[in-house]
Formats: structure tokens, C-alpha cells, sequence
């Protein structure tokens, strides 16, 4: 085992999100393809907003998406102690001190000045005049005393980075009501969990030269730096709810499958070497590269998610799929209960005709209801387009007579008397599929149409071409 230790660190304070996600995605892949520890912090200071119910969602995200963590989560709420310690120790060594402005003198002082960065006022307080101050019980922040010089870092994705520390002001650890601050707490923990290594958005570039001079300041090891180019959506801004589904549970709750939204999230920004897009967490794990992730901002483009998922449907086992899709056909009342082997052998069998079509778990319902119960509606346009004048239901008439003359319903055989029946009518085939397809299956579109009428049997052929021609609109 490797001494490579990562942490993702979400706050409960909504759903996990696609980019978070991803973030967790890049600290797992990295933790694994290096022998190292993929670890969970929930950042839940903020108690007005923290909810344990997110706390619960972001636990089962994460394990829908195939992520384990090695040890116990982390609590910020719990280690308000080690907090309070970590401040003081930074006071004794002088690299933080007491501040004992109001909100309302540093407001004052801002507009007088135009300066909105912290004028150090208390930074040079004499120890009487700290004592003075906290022994009538003023309430006091304690401030980083930032250094003269430069900060660095080499960042794994953006390379050498440098900050003047005169950009950097002597910004808060501790609130006045003793509550620590992200900047703070974060490098507390990343020293407490021995993080080697901190991968998270590149929103976080801004902090990174703050966190590193309170890791100096502890004298604690620097861990190397990645941040990560941000989610847009397709319009180039950052992804949100304008969007669409921005929440992992969406995704899961429209039906995908989760090895596709890992794979979907893992490839925004980084793609492997050998340009191989779909691939299992597993596959992902020995082809991934820190180094390989992209500086650009990374789009979420639903028509490729949707292209990823339906290639892992594919790709996936037709007993794997049964067991998705199972409880989803007897919600949508499709099948009444957990089949026979005979129902069982029929879905396999659906599965197998109709997995290439769609792209999540919730389609083989809502596009395949019609492997399951007769149309109860037909798509408009294709009624328009291919059943609009009464020629139509002559044709189909005498289709349905052929059709029920046939002793062998089988592909072939349906095929040739549909072709046959074209030919001494003098019309195009496709002017009996088309009504064909729309009578049998509600839809213009589908498997192909012999082999789709040689599933669903004579008997419910013959029942919904019967339907139709008593249903259908026809304009005259």
C-alpha cells in the first residue's frame, strides 16, 4: 500500500451534484490506481444548512456509483475542539493573532479607505492590550498573520502557480463565535486525515496559497495540488439547474445505469490515451493520469451521456439488465408480479431485441410498453404521415386477411406476404409497414418490423391491426 491519501469532502447541504461527483470520481480513480486511500469528510459547519438527510444521500451516491471509502468519515462538526487547539498553537508560535474588530469598524474603515482588504489594525496589539481586551470578555476573531514574500505551488493540472503575498489578507481562522473557517478547517483536517494529495475544483485555486502558508505554518507537509477544470453546460456557462438534472439521484432515478454516469463524469476532462471512451470503473482505474486531465473546462453534453449510457446497456448482460428493469415494468404495471420462467424467457428475449435502442433502465418501459399490452395511444405524426386517408384501411384489410391465413408466422413468412401484397396492390412496401408498425407498436419507429410481429405472436398481431382499423383517424 502506497502512502498516497485522498479525501473528498462534500457539504451536506444539498444532493451530490455531477461535479462533485466527478471530484469524488477523480480522488477515487487516482487512490486506486495507486494502491492508496480513497477517504470521506463531511464538512457540515454550517449548521443552519446541514442536513443529515444529504448526509444520507451523499453516502448513497457514492456507493451507487461504486465508491467505498477505507475509513470511518470525518466530521467537522465533531472536531470543534482540535479546532479551537490548531488556533491556539498558531497564536503561541506567532503566526496568527487576536482581532477584536467588529463587523461594523471594519465597514466603517473599508468605505473611509476604499481598501476592502483587512488593515492589520490588531495586528500589532501588545499582550496588556490582548489581555486587556479578553478579560472584560470582548469577543475576538484570530486572524492568519500573513508573511512578506511569495506563495508557490506546482499544481498537477495547471502547472507552477505564484501568488505575492501582499494579494493575500490576514484572513480569519477562527470566528468570533469560535467557529472555524473553510481555509482553516480544511488544513486542520488535511494534516489530522495525512492527505497526500488534494484533487478538487479549480474554484479552489484562490485558497490554495492561503492553505499553504498555514500549512507552513504548522510545519506540516504540502500536499501536491490538482485542480480541476469546472462543468459548463452546453452553452459554456456553469453547469446548473438551467441545464437539466444536475443531482446524481436524478440520473439514478431516470433509470441510468450507474457504471455510465461514472464513466460519463470520469471522461469530462480526461480521456485515456488510447481514446477509449467506454469503459468500467475497473478499466478506468489502470488507464488513469492525473498529468492527462485537461486545463479546459469540461461540457456536459447530454446527447453524449445519453450515447455513453446506451453503449453500457449494450454492452451489458441480458440477465443484469432483467434484474434493473424488473421492478420498473411491474411499477409501470406492465407485468403484475415476479415472472415464470416462461415471463422471465420473454423479457430475456425483449432485452435482447430492444437493448440496443435505448438509454436507460426507465425506456424499456416507457418505449417497450407494447412487448407487454396493446397500444393505448398512437404517435400523432406518424399517424398524420402514414395513416391519413381511407386507402389506408383498405390495405390493412386485406393485409390482416392475408396475415391470418399464414400457418408459419414467422419473419420470413410475414415479410414475403407483406412484399407479395405490395406488389399486386403496385405500392411501396414501406405503405404497409409504416401503418404496419404504427398498428402494432403505437410508434413509427422500432426493431425491425418482420422480426418485432414474429415476437409479439399471431394472435396479438391480429388483435391490433383489428384495433387500429377500428381506431385510427382517417381524414376523409
Amino acid at each position: 500500500m502506497s502512502d498516497i491519501r485522498v479525501r473528498f469532502a462534500p457539504s451536506p447541504t444539498g444532493a451530490l451534484h455531477l461535479g462533485g461527483a466527478r471530484t469524488a470520481i477523480y480522488n477515487w480513480l487516482f487512490a486506486r490506481a495507486n494502491e492508496g486511500q480513497f477517504l470521506l469528510r463531511i464538512e457540515d459547519t454550517d449548521t443552519k444548512r446541514s442536513k443529515k438527510e444529504y448526509i444520507e444521500q451523499i453516502y448513497e451516491s457514492l456507493r451507487w456509483l461504486g465508491m467505498s471509502w477505507d475509513e470511518e468519515p470525518v466530521f467537522q462538526s465533531q472536531r470543534m475542539a482540535a479546532y479551537q487547539q490548531a488556533a491556539q498553537e498558531l497564536l503561541q508560535s506567532g503566526s496568527a493573532y487576536y482581532c477584536f474588530c467588529t463587523s461594523e469598524e471594519l465597514e466603517a474603515r473599508r468605505k473611509a479607505s476604499g481598501v476592502y482588504q483587512y488593515d492589520r489594525k490588531c495586528r500589532s496589539l501588545s499582550e496588556t492590550e490582548i489581555n486587556t481586551h479578553l478579560n472584560v470578555g470582548k469577543k475576538a476573531a484570530i486572524r492568519c498573520n500573513v508573511p512578506a514574500g511569495t506563495t508557490e505551488w506546482s499544481d498537477c493540472v495547471y502547472g507552477k502557480i505564484s501568488v505575492n503575498n501582499d494579494e493575500i489578507d490576514d484572513f480569519i481562522l477562527l470566528r468570533s463565535n469560535g467557529f472555524p473557517t473553510y481555509q482553516f478547517a480544511v488544513v486542520v483536517d488535511d494534516i489530522f486525515m495525512r492527505i497526500s494529495h488534494v484533487i478538487r475544483g479549480e474554484d479552489h485555486i484562490s485558497n490554495t496559497p492561503k492553505q499553504i502558508l498555514l500549512y507552513k505554518a504548522f510545519g506540516a507537509g504540502i500536499p501536491e495540488f490538482a485542480h480541476l477544470p469546472l462543468l459548463n453546460g452546453t452553452d459554456g456557462k456553469r453547469l446548473s439547474k438551467r441545464h437539466g438534472a444536475t443531482g446524481v439521484d436524478e440520473y439514478r432515478d431516470q433509470g441510468y445505469p450507474a457504471e455510465a454516469v461514472f464513466n460519463y463524469l470520469a471522461i469530462l476532462g480526461w480521456v485515456p490515451k488510447d481514446g477509449n471512451e467506454i469503459l468500467k470503473p475497473a478499466e478506468l482505474v489502470q488507464r488513469f493520469l492525473l498529468a492527462d486531465i485537461a486545463r479546459k473546462s469540461a461540457v456536459f453534453d447530454l446527447k453524449k451521456f445519453d450515447w455513453v449510457s446506451n453503449e453500457h446497456i449494450k454492452r451489458m448482460e441480458n440477465a443484469e439488465i432483467c434484474r434493473h428493469i424488473l421492478p420498473i415494468l411491474i411499477d409501470n404495471h406492465l407485468i403484475s408480479a415476479e415472472p415464470d420462467e416462461s415471463g422471465r424467457q420473454y423479457i430475456l428475449k425483449f432485452i435482447d431485441l430492444m437493448k440496443s435502442r435505448f438509454r436507460n433502465f426507465r425506456q424499456f418501459a416507457e418505449l417497450g410498453s407494447y412487448f407487454f399490452k396493446d397500444p393505448e395511444t398512437y404517435e400523432d405524426k406518424a399517424v398524420r404521415k402514414n395513416w391519413k386517408e381511407t386507402e389506408v384501411n383498405r390495405r390493412m384489410a386485406i393485409l390482416l386477411d392475408k396475415l391470418q391465413q399464414l400457418e408459419e408466422f414467422s419473419a420470413v413468412s410475414i415479410e414475403s406476404t407483406v412484399r407479395e401484397l405490395a406488389d399486386e396492390l403496385d405500392i411501396s412496401a414501406g405503405k404497409l409497414i409504416h401503418p404496419l408498425r404504427l398498428a402494432v407498436s403505437g410508434y413509427s419507429v422500432g426493431p425491425g418490423i418482420f422480426e418485432l410481429l414474429e415476437f409479439l405472436g399471431k394472435e396479438t398481431v391480429l388483435r391490433r391491426i383489428q384495433a387500429a382499423l377500428q381506431r385510427l383517424p382517417v381524414s376523409e
